[in-house]
């Protein structure tokens, strides 16, 4: 039987294992990805074991929710300290998506954090999905309905169309199932009967959308990444088999890697976890503290 300590601590490394590994693939054609190995170096020319915006920004929201709870403002300040002062990350810079870039300076102009997040059509990029995993972990403890409200709350920091919204609910239902011990079998469609029965409007239609979506491509498109780590996830053994179908899908390997990552940190543990991947993991320091936090 697996503690629950391993798999929330699983979730956080997961994720930024995942991340890290991903990134140096980045907009590489999934044609062109042969072998997934750590320390590859390719796009962005980063030191091996470096995480991404993706694992800074879930590092962030995890950090906001431990010391104050859900306050979506000091969500946006712990973000902005990312940008601004590289907090959260083990080097500087080097990406940052679009609709997140234009939120935050949103936030610097002084828009409340609540509607900072941009809401067109064109908006529905991943980078809410990237970090969200962070709720689940801490909210694993609250109902259904709070963390399908608090899911959305933090996705609209950035992402404020209903579409991005929905998809970081239904992924952090997917999540607590998977903290529970529940059968990852059949687990997407659970989560999305869960997410239906509680919200409405333009949410409830997008569910819809998210259904129906049928050609995982590793894009940067939320409901995309959502359901690619989904299918790496399920169809694999192991994490590290996780990681290296997330990462074979191409296209935005960092963030498909990390959410599904994510995941399989929580299914296989901590303990699931490719030790040479661990232990080359770059800001160990950064994380440690806060999976300690989250334990406790």
């Amino acid at each position: 039987m697996m503690y629950l300590a391993d798999r929330l601590a699983g979730g956080v490394w997961g994720h930024l294992v995942g991340d890290a590994i991903g990134v140096p693939y980045e907009f590489t054609r999934a044609e062109a990805i042969q072998r997934v190995e750590w320390g590859h170096r390719g796009t962005h020319g980063q030191p091996a074991g470096t995480w991404s915006d993706d694992g800074a920004l879930m590092l962030a929201l995890l950090d906001s929710l431990l010391s104050r709870g859900f306050d979506i403002e000091d969500q946006g300040r712990r973000a902005m300290r990312w940008l601004d002062e590289n907090a959260y990350a083990p080097g500087p810079l080097f990406d940052i998506g679009n609709t997140t870039h234009g939120a935050l300076q949103r936030l610097k102009r002084g828009v409340r954090a609540s509607e900072a997040g941009l809401a067109g059509e064109a908006d529905n990029g991943n980078g809410s999905l990237m970090r969200i995993l962070a709720v689940a972990l801490v909210d694993r403890h609250r109902s259904l309905e709070e963390l399908v409200e608090h899911a959305m709350q933090a996705s609209a920091l950035t992402h404020r169309h209903p579409r991005a919204q929905v998809a970081c609910a239904v992924y952090c239902v997917i999540a607590r199932s998977l903290l529970r011990g529940e059968p990852r079998e059949d687990g997407f469609a659970r989560a999305l009967e869960s997410v239906r029965g509680l919200v409405s409007g333009p949410h409830h239609s997008e569910l819809v959308t998210i259904e129906d979506f049928a050609a995982p491509s590793g894009s940067g498109y939320v409901v995309d990444t959502l359901w690619s780590a989904w299918t790496a996830f399920a169809a694999s053994r192991s994490y590290a088999e996780t990681i290296e179908r997330a990462i074979q899908f191409g296209s935005d390997t960092d963030t498909t890697a990390a959410v599904a990552g994510g995941l399989a940190g929580i299914y296989w543990g901590r303990s699931g976890i490719p030790a040479e991947w661990l232990s080359a993991l770059r800001g160990r320091e950064i994380v440690e503290p806060l999976v300690a936090r989250l334990l406790t």
